[in-house]
């Protein structure tokens, strides 16, 4: 009798932690943890939480809001090793997003680091060699929708391609069949106009008024 006790504790010991894993983080972040992340605890954050994870490589935080919605996950670090060329990390960013657009790339010193927007995930990342995330910091929300930016994706986009700029209105509009936002943003202290592609992120004017 003492060895089947003994052996049901050891079970439940080690099924714990996945239980915790999984109960504790939301659905939409769930697919953007790292593999085998192991699940820490919890401490209170605004009018939110903050919950602690460790994966081999690195001590990760993902912040809920007071409803326990996904606001974002980050890493304490950049990755040790993984994924090494652009090509690489884009298509482990495809496996948990095939919708998602690069905005920019670096390579050449460690592992690849992509800049993107996702459906419900934007920021960066660098990829473990076996997939998943190994390093980054993802923002959760409605990035895009119907294969185009949404309002909150393409205020992503431009603190991706503009980091620091504040922006001060946006409107969407049409162009010769292309959707684009035009706007108005300041960057240490200069006011620009800017166009940005719906369908592709891309930064097509950012110009000084």
């Amino acid at each position: 009798m003492r060895k089947i006790l003994a052996l049901a504790l050891c079970l439940l010991t080690m099924l714990v932690p996945l239980a915790a894993r999984a109960e504790a983080a939301p659905e939409t972040a769930l697919a953007w943890l790292p593999a085998g992340a192991t699940y820490l605890g919890e401490e209170p954050a605004g009018s939110g939480r903050a919950l602690s994870y460790q994966t081999d490589e690195n001590a990760w935080t993902l912040t809920l809001d007071g409803a326990g919605n996904a606001l974002s996950l980050q890493s304490a670090g950049a990755a040790a090793g993984g994924l090494q060329t652009r090509a690489e990390a884009e298509a482990a960013l495809w496996t948990l997003d095939e919708a998602a657009l690069i905005l920019r790339a670096e390579e050449g010193d460690g592992p690849a680091r992509l800049y993107f927007v996702a459906t419900g995930a934007a920021g960066w990342a660098q990829f473990a060699t076996a997939g998943g995330l190994a390093a980054g910091a993802v923002a959760f929300g409605q990035f895009l929708s119907n294969g185009q930016l949404t309002f909150a994706g393409a205020s992503q986009v431009l603190q991706i391609l503009r980091p620091g700029a504040q922006l001060d209105g946006m409107e969407m509009d049409e162009d010769d069949g292309m959707l684009l936002y035009e706007g108005d943003a300041y960057l240490d202290g200069q006011e620009y106009e800017f166009e940005l592609d719906a369908r592709t992120g891309r930064l097509l004017e950012w110009e000084r008024d």
